[in-house]
Parts: C-alpha cells; sequence; structure tokens
C-alpha cells in the first residue's frame, strides 16, 4: 500500500509505504525528499556556526562556506538522527501507529543534495481474530464421593495423630509398622555405578497398599538394616509413564521400623481435631469437601478445554517481543517454584540435568497459549461488553485480608499504593469471560468415576 501525505510540520511530501509483517511487526519505508533535507543541513550547519572555534575567526564568525567543507561529517551524523527521529514520530503519529518495543532502523549513508531513505522496522500491540465461542461441545466428566472414600480419609487422619514408638531389638516389620527405607533402582545402570549411586529416602506404612507395584508388602518380615533386591512390574496404564508396562530392579534397606498406635475412632477423635463435635459431623464434612474438591477440578478441566477450542478456531499475530516477556516471567515463576535462582538459562538446565533447548522450547509453548489464552478472554469481554462484578471483587479483597491477617481497609490501601487495581479487575474480567464460554457451551456428562480412578487421572 503506497500513501502520499502532507506533514503536519515544516517538511515537504514525505513518501511513505507500510508493510505488515509476520508477529505484529509494522515495515514502513520512508523517502525524505531533498528539499526537506536540505532544510536540516541548512539548520544544522547554522548551529554549529554559532558555536565553532576556528582559529583566525571570532566565535560565530566562521564563513558558512568554510563550516560546511570542516564539519560535513559532523552534520551527517546530526542531520541523520534528526530525520529519523523527526520524520518516524510525524509518520507513526500520523498513522496512529503505536509501538510497544523500540524501532530498528535500517538506511545507507545520507548525501547532500539527495533524498534519504530508510526503513524502519516495530511491534505493534497484539491482535487476535476471534472464532467461535459460542455452543461449543464438551464432556465433562462425574465423580460421586462414596463412604469408602471417607473411610480412606478419616484412616489417613488417624495415621497423622497416631503415637509413634520406635520399635528396638531384634524386631522385623509387620503390617501397619511406620518404616523408613532407602531405595535405589538398579536395573537402568551399569554394575559398578551400583555401589556409588545414592539411595532416596522414603517413609511407608508396611501392608497399607492393595497394589502389587508398591513398595510396602515387600518389606514385610525384614530386619532394620537388612537389604535386599526386589523386581516391581508396572502395570501398562501406571501413571508413571517412563515406568508403564516396565520391569524395574530396586535395592531396599530399612533404617528404622516404629509401631503405630492410633488414636480410636470415636465423637473425641472429631473433637480433638478442633472443628467437629461428632464423628458423623467430621463425616459430612469431610464428604463436602472432597466432592466440592472433584467438582471445582472437573470444571476447571471443561472449562480449560472449552478455552483450548476457543483458541484453536482463532488467529493471532502476536509480536515476538511479548512472547520473549511471558518467557522470561514463566522461567522467574518457575525458579521460585522449586527454590533454585541462576543467572540464566544454561546454568539452570545444566544443574537441573535438562536439556536447555527443550527447556526453551517448553518456555516457548507455554506463553505462547498463555498470551492466546489471554488474547481470546480479553476480546470476548470486550465483545459481551462485560464488567466487573463488583461484589467478586469484593469477595477477593476479602480473601487476600484473610490470607495475610489483615484487614480488607489494609488491603485496598496495598493496592492502590501498588497501583494494582487494575490486574485485579483484567484478572477478573478474563474468569467472567471463561465462565461465559462455559455457561454458553454444550455440556455432555461423562460417565461417573470413582475417587480413586479421579485421582489417578489427577
Amino acid at each position: 500500500m503506497l500513501l502520499l501525505f502532507n506533514m503536519m510540520t515544516w517538511r515537504d511530501t514525505v513518501q511513505v509505504t507500510e508493510n505488515k509483517l509476520e508477529n505484529a511487526t509494522v515495515e514502513l519505508k520512508i523517502e525524505v525528499p531533498v528539499n526537506t533535507v536540505e532544510l536540516e543541513y541548512k539548520s544544522v550547519f547554522n548551529e554549529i556556526q554559532k558555536n565553532a572555534r576556528i582559529a583566525g575567526f571570532r566565535k560565530g564568525k566562521v564563513p558558512l562556506q568554510i563550516i560546511e567543507q570542516k564539519f560535513i561529517e559532523k552534520a551527517d551524523y546530526e542531520v541523520t538522527e534528526n530525520l529519523l527521529r523527526s520524520v518516524y514520530v510525524d509518520v507513526i503519529t500520523e498513522k496512529k501507529l503505536t509501538p510497544i518495543n523500540n524501532p530498528d532502523f535500517d538506511f545507507d549513508k545520507i548525501q547532500r543534495g539527495k533524498p534519504f531513505s530508510f526503513t524502519v522496522r516495530f511491534e505493534i500491540a497484539p491482535t487476535v481474530d476471534l472464532g467461535e465461542y459460542k455452543d461449543l461441545p464438551v464432556e465433562q466428566k462425574r465423580c460421586e464421593i462414596k463412604d469408602k472414600d471417607i473411610d480412606r480419609e478419616i484412616e489417613s487422619l488417624r495415621e497423622q495423630h497416631a503415637d509413634i514408638s520406635k520399635k528396638e531389638g531384634d524386631t522385623v516389620v509387620d503390617n501397619g509398622d511406620l518404616v523408613k527405607i532407602k531405595i535405589k533402582r538398579i536395573d537402568n545402570m551399569d554394575p559398578s555405578e551400583i555401589e556409588k549411586t545414592a539411595y532416596k529416602d522414603y517413609t511407608i506404612i508396611a501392608g497399607k497398599s492393595n497394589e502389587d507395584y508398591t513398595f510396602d508388602k515387600y518389606i514385610i518380615g525384614m530386619k532394620e538394616g537388612e537389604e535386599k533386591e526386589v523386581e516391581i512390574r508396572y502395570p501398562r496404564k501406571y501413571e508413571v509413564s517412563d515406568l508403564a508396562g516396565q520391569k524395574a530392579s530396586y535395592l531396599i534397606r530399612i533404617e528404622e521400623i516404629s509401631t503405630m498406635t492410633l488414636p480410636e475412632l470415636d465423637d473425641e477423635f472429631a473433637k480433638d481435631l478442633g472443628e467437629h463435635s461428632s464423628l458423623g459431623e467430621l463425616r459430612e464434612s469431610i464428604r463436602k469437601n472432597l466432592q466440592d474438591y472433584v467438582d471445582n477440578r472437573i470444571n476447571h478441566e471443561a472449562k480449560t478445554e472449552l478455552l483450548k477450542k476457543v483458541v484453536e478456531k482463532s488467529s493471532f499475530d502476536i509480536p515476538e517481543t511479548m512472547v520473549r516477556n511471558e518467557m522470561e516471567s514463566s522461567f522467574q515463576r518457575f525458579q521460585q517454584r522449586i527454590g533454585f535462582a541462576a543467572r540464566d538459562i544454561n546454568e539452570f538446565t545444566s544443574a537441573l540435568g535438562v536439556n536447555a533447548d527443550e527447556f526453551l522450547a517448553t518456555l516457548r509453548t507455554d506463553a505462547l497459549e498463555s498470551i492466546k489464552s489471554m488474547l481470546v478472554l480479553s476480546e470476548i469481554a470486550r465483545q459481551e461488553k462485560l464488567e466487573v462484578d463488583q461484589q467478586r471483587y469484593r469477595e477477593v479483597l476479602e480473601g487476600f485480608a484473610k490470607e495475610n491477617n489483615k484487614t480488607v481497609e489494609e488491603v485496598e490501601n496495598i493496592i492502590e499504593e501498588n497501583n494494582s487495581k487494575s490486574g485485579i479487575e483484567s484478572e477478573l474480567l478474563v474468569q467472567q469471560a471463561l465462565n461465559l464460554v462455559y455457561d454458553r457451551a454444550q455440556v455432555k456428562r461423562g460417565k461417573v468415576m470413582s475417587y480413586e480412578e479421579f485421582m489417578k487421572k489427577e
């Protein structure tokens, strides 16, 4: 597209060709006419003349002809800088373009008496061509909490509050004992490396699991300090993909054996937990908490699947700078999460034994997914004219206050000081947009699964 327009300054007509490149990048090819170049040269030489000091002449009295001969290189530099800066600003203002990064200029050496041409590239805000987001189909899981699930949770609570007593003397591991063990896998290493390989520490309850591929059944009858080799065959659908359907050999060593005396399962036990007056009340509370948990997870999964479909149906133009910034933010969050900070990605991946290129590729994929999700939800909020739910905003503040042991007023002051209200409101808007997509979806209820099946998939 070739566009001619009159600049809103002293310049003569400037010729501009605008090209839209990939990754939300705009390229402007600009030609400044010779008379505008000449005016800039005259202005620069006049300024040089005012301050020039040359033997035989008073300051400011050096003839212009001498100034032009002696300071041509200085003038070339200043005229180039002046034209690049001022013409670029005039053009993007005239064309209502808003760069989000510093411009990249490309030009040949300026010559007095000739037009000056240059190319400038810069990124602009991302755009999204929103795909269909209404009446999308999604299958949603279902999970029903059974009495056995509550029994399992209560048993776990009893174990957490059990009296632990170390077994002394020449004793062996019995069912129900709490056992500290050391384990290392040995089938995937050279025999010469086995001795040098460190054990990993675990604490398990002997005989608790009914699965054939757990360690607890292999330690029954073993003594403290005893070591033995066991082979475990994992099922084809095992949750750890590297072990699914495989056999693995381990060395197991018993470090310490303790008995566990569980508290009586009665109303007093429920009261001792501090929140319930009876065992029946405790069971109902556990049922509700478990059901709320699975319902929230199932709902989240369905919404995530719907969002993925909207993203797939949409098209995007995303600036590379935005992707790199999101990758850096994701990298910083990842370091904080695992509690290890490195100078750069190479040091980080080397310390963790991870391939740097693969890690970067994962960061990039995650960054693009995050950006695209945010763009489609923001666009849905815009098209639907959504407004922040003030009640929900208040609930968020109350949640922050409770978590940080502060009053709502104190939280409001912190938000105002940090100028973070708009960020919270933006987050609430995208949540409302996702809820809207879900509310308008064609939700098909899947078959009911057990809580145990659900947790294995989780």
